[in-house]
């Protein structure tokens, strides 16, 4: 049999890409980005800039080759976003003290004060997607985000049974 004989597989229905887990995160996500987006503007950053400045403020004094891992960026992109940000002196670079060629990054007060100003906006931003969700939904919902990025990224936790 060659190719032109095969029978083809008759294309997804619109219904079906719509009922994929992977489609729904896709739109959440897409939609949560251009609301942040919105938010990050006003305070004269981007989302890569934000999110940037939340990993420093939970894990100060990195090398950029560290912040871009944990900022879902590459390491020439963070390079970039951490330029940007030293020129709006929202962040400072230092060098190592024990490492010569190592460069770390840490918060400026003048940056803790932006993000604080552009958190509570992003709460809100947060707030009203789970606006429908109690609490009890609002943790499930978190820990099964939790679950399905360790699944992908090969970092299960062990779980407990469902329904056990």
């Amino acid at each position: 049999m060659n190719r032109e004989q095969l029978p083809r597989a008759a294309p997804p229905s619109a219904a079906a890409v719509q009922s994929r887990i992977a489609y729904s995160v896709g739109r959440l996500e897409r939609a949560v980005r251009r609301r942040l987006a919105t938010v990050t503007r006003r305070f004269g950053l981007t989302v890569a800039q934000y999110t940037a400045l939340s990993v420093l403020r939970a894990r100060e004094n990195l090398s950029n080759a560290q912040l871009a891992r944990r900022s879902f960026v590459s390491p020439q992109a963070m390079n970039e976003i951490v330029q940007a940000m030293a020129e709006k002196q929202i962040v400072a670079r230092r060098p190592h003290a024990r490492h010569g060629r190592i460069v770390e990054i840490g918060l400026t007060a003048k940056g803790e004060t932006v993000l604080g100003r552009c958190d509570a906006e992003v709460e809100r931003v947060e707030n009203a997607m789970l606006e429908r969700l109690s609490q009890a939904e609002r943790a499930q919902f978190r820990e099964f985000l939790r679950m399905c990025v360790e699944e992908l990224e090969g970092h299960r936790q062990p779980t407990r049974r469902r329904g056990a």
